[in-house]
């Protein structure tokens, strides 16, 4: 054998060695990975744990990263702390199932449209969005989650896209017919379970969350609904599709990853004219 030959032996075994050395490390909790995303975006583990096992059934179910940004945002700051959990993937780490499901409707959301997202989470299938609409239309992108609106906030910032933290009560102070689509990710989440007690509430909850979905999405627009689950869907088409505001256009594919699934609807009705349309951006939210 060639000295060449042995010394690229000799490097591989070491190689091999060390990678064995770090993945006990990191499985042990004592090493710690950093992840750069092309755009500068750094996120630095808090422990050595890897995501896998933190969400795994015997992990404690979060796993904590500090993240730095190559700018800054109306406060002056560069950084945060996030805690990833099942119900807050950060699509830089993980998988997010908005992203799978959302590149399916991209031929319905067009440049220059007015879209509401509601459940938008930490942003990944709102810049999506917002591509596909624009500079020329306007998103505007809602969660309960403080802490995913303001790592969206710093995140995916655009000058056509804002965030607010909140839910359906986000909708009450939109006009009437105000957006060309709404995509809403589990939007009935409130109104599940519930005894003998609790179902006059959840039916409240219900009627509120249609009636104001209704309201807001313009004649001839369009409303995607998103569920944890295919089987679902079966609650979403009938009480979206009740009074007939809205008929089914699609069925999107379910994630193969997270088994979401989601269908689109549409309107009834004409739109208005496009000189009539208010398509100016929303503008950006800060905290």
């Amino acid at each position: 054998m060639s000295t060449k030959s042995k010394s690229s032996g000799r490097r591989s075994v070491v190689s091999r060695l060390i990678f064995k050395i770090k993945r006990f490390a990191r499985y042990i909790g004592l090493y710690k990975r950093s992840v750069t995303m092309p755009d500068g975006v750094r996120y630095r583990e808090r422990s050595g744990v890897s995501l896998r096992r933190a969400l795994s059934e015997h992990g404690p179910g979060v796993k904590e990263y500090d993240v730095r940004f190559p700018w800054v945002d109306a406060d002056g700051r560069r950084g945060l702390r996030i805690r990833y959990t099942a119900s807050r993937p950060f699509g830089d780490l993980g998988h997010d199932p908005r992203t799978a499901l959302y590149a399916q409707i991209l031929d319905f959301i067009r440049p220059g449209l007015r879209v509401m997202e509601i459940g938008c989470g930490t942003g990944s299938g709102s810049a999506i969005l917002a591509h596909a609409v624009g500079p020329s239309g306007g998103l505007v992108a809602a969660d309960r989650d403080g802490q995913a609106i303001r790592f969206a906030r710093q995140r995916h910032r655009s000058d056509h896209c804002g965030f607010e933290n909140g839910w359906i009560e986000t909708l009450q102070g939109e006009t009437d017919g105000g957006f060309d689509a709404l995509v809403a990710v589990d939007p009935l989440r409130d109104g599940a379970g519930g005894g003998s007690g609790e179902e006059q509430n959840n039916s409240i909850n219900e009627a509120m969350v249609v009636s104001e979905v209704v309201r807001v999405v313009r004649p001839g627009g369009w409303l995607v609904v998103l569920v944890p689950s295919q089987e679902e869907l079966g609650l979403i088409r009938e009480r979206f599709t009740a009074s007939d505001p809205f008929a089914e256009e699609r069925e999107l594919v379910p994630c193969p990853r997270s088994g979401w699934a989601g269908v689109l609807f549409r309107r009834a009705g004409q739109p208005a004219p496009p000189a009539q349309q208010d398509h100016q951006s929303p503008g950006t939210f800060h905290s």
